[in-house]
């Protein structure tokens, strides 16, 4: 439960000390109880060679008493030394008076000693009164068995065992000190590392996706920091994905915006002519006839534009969305143009188109080519007081008019959806002429160019793709 209110590296480092610190103790009882075995071995195996060294002093007539003391002297320890029968009964001891002392026929190391030959024991002596080291060994004594027993007091071993084992903790006391000191620098690695993550993180949350991030302490975190750039990439893309949304989105609602405020515009005028010539006819019943017949004919003409621009318009978003696939064929250019003058001249009656054809073949959807024609000429018209010259040369239609022109800035403009020149006027067009050209051509694979001079008029041309053209193909 204490983990969530710690950080990883302070869990790391409280688990290492306690690993360490498990393992060393463990370590410690283990080489505690080995080496005082050792030692107790090591003890045993001098104390035989000790019986081996007063035996052969015994030999050269030396008295155990004496032979006692200078081994003693040697090993620079006190050193026991008993005789006892083969029955038991001892008869000589160096720290004891023999004759007070129990029968030893039960003692452990002698009664190894009388089956084997030699015994030893680590046991506490209740004559001298502390632990011992026992060894014991069956010997020629006076023509008679008897058995030799040299021990030393445990103490002495434990003296050296503590020496020794005092070094051995100073040694895992200075492993526990390093294993320490390399924990907690490896922690302050590991916090250093977490908190390049978590400013990397806070990087990407502020979406700063080109942030760097660069941890090196150890396998572990180079993979992490590789899969956070993959993760800072991925959402880069979405992120782009969201604006390109965001901004189709925001242009469908300008262009919604702008479809209303055109529509709105641009009905405004002929809905209220019609109003106001119906609610005329409608209050004056005895209006003259003749005057009646105008004002029908005024009805039937803004009727007339509405439809017109509705129909209009329905053909630019079709344009718009790709919903119109052209049917290419073979046409003969100059007479298309010539067509849609004779209908432009009957819509406005007094003008005059003055058409400079040379005879061209092309390959064009010819009602589709017809309205683009019928556009240019019409918005020639529209924007001019004078005649229209329309041209057809080498392959190139151009409709020149010698209207206002139009300012240098604003041509790039013109073709796009819904842009007038005159915004205040209503010339029922809703500013879809030039759109519904530029789309057509498109779809011809052509565009207009556009050259307009203020005060001089203005030349629209594009050159339509030719049928010898096609035929090379």
């Amino acid at each position: 439960m204490l983990k969530r209110y710690f950080k990883l590296s302070q869990i790391f480092f409280v688990n290492f000390m306690l690993l360490l610190g498990g393992v060393l103790a463990v370590a410690s009882l283990v080489i505690y109880y080995s080496i005082k075995q050792i030692e107790v071995d090591q003890y045993t195996n001098q104390l035989k060679s000790e019986i081996a060294y007063v035996r052969a002093k015994l030999d050269e007539g030396i008295s155990l008493e004496a032979a006692a003391r200078e081994m003693s002297e040697i090993m620079g320890r006190p050193l026991r030394v008993t005789l006892i029968t083969m029955d038991g009964v001892p008869l000589f001891d160096n720290e004891a008076d023999p004759r007070k002392m129990e029968n030893h026929a039960n003692r452990p190391e002698v009664m190894q000693a009388r089956r084997e030959g030699f015994g030893t024991a680590v046991r506490y002596s209740h004559t001298v009164r502390n632990d011992r080291i026992y060894a014991a060994k069956v010997i020629d004594w006076n023509g008679k068995q008897a058995i030799l027993r040299l021990s030393v007091s445990l103490e002495t071993v434990m003296s050296d065992f503590t020496t020794l084992w005092v070094r051995i903790a100073l040694v895992f006391l200075a492993a526990l000190a390093a294993g320490f000191l390399i924990s907690h620098l490896v922690r302050r690695r590991i916090d250093d590392e977490l908190l390049k993550i978590t400013d990397y993180l806070q990087q990407l949350a502020n979406k700063r996706y080109d942030a760097a991030i660069a941890p090196g302490f150890s396998a572990e975190f180079r993979t992490i920091g590789k899969l956070l750039r993959k993760l800072a990439k991925r959402l880069e893309k979405i992120e782009k994905k969201r604006r390109k949304y965001t901004a189709r989105l925001r242009l469908v609602n300008k262009q919604r915006s702008e479809i209303i405020s055109a529509i709105s515009h641009e009905f405004k005028n002929p809905v209220a002519a019609i109003l106001g010539y119906t609610e005329t006819l409608l209050d004056d019943e005895a209006l003259p006839h003749a005057v009646r017949r105008r004002f029908l004919e005024r009805i039937d003409q803004n009727g007339r534009r509405i439809s017109e621009m509705i129909d209009r318009l329905g053909v630019a978003t079709r344009l718009e969305n790709s919903e119109i696939e052209p049917k290419m064929a073979p046409v003969a250019l100059d007479e298309v143009v010539r067509t849609c003058a004779e209908a432009i001249e009957r819509k406005y009656p007094g003008r005059r188109i003055a058409l400079h054809l040379e005879p061209t073949r092309a390959v064009a959807d010819r009602t589709l080519m017809e309205m683009a024609i019928l556009n240019l000429m019409d918005n020639a018209l529209k924007y001019s007081d004078e005649d229209v010259a329309v041209s057809l040369k080498g392959g190139r239609l151009c409709v020149r008019d010698r209207g206002r022109g139009i300012p240098k800035e604003e041509i790039g403009e013109i073709t796009r959806k819904f842009y007038r020149l005159d915004r205040n006027s209503w010339d029922n067009s809703l500013g879809l002429g030039l759109s519904i050209v530029s789309y057509i051509l498109k779809l011809h694979g052509a565009e207009l160019t556009i050259d307009s001079r203020l005060g001089e008029g203005s030349e629209i041309c594009f050159a339509p793709p030719s049928e010898a053209g096609n035929q090379k193909k």
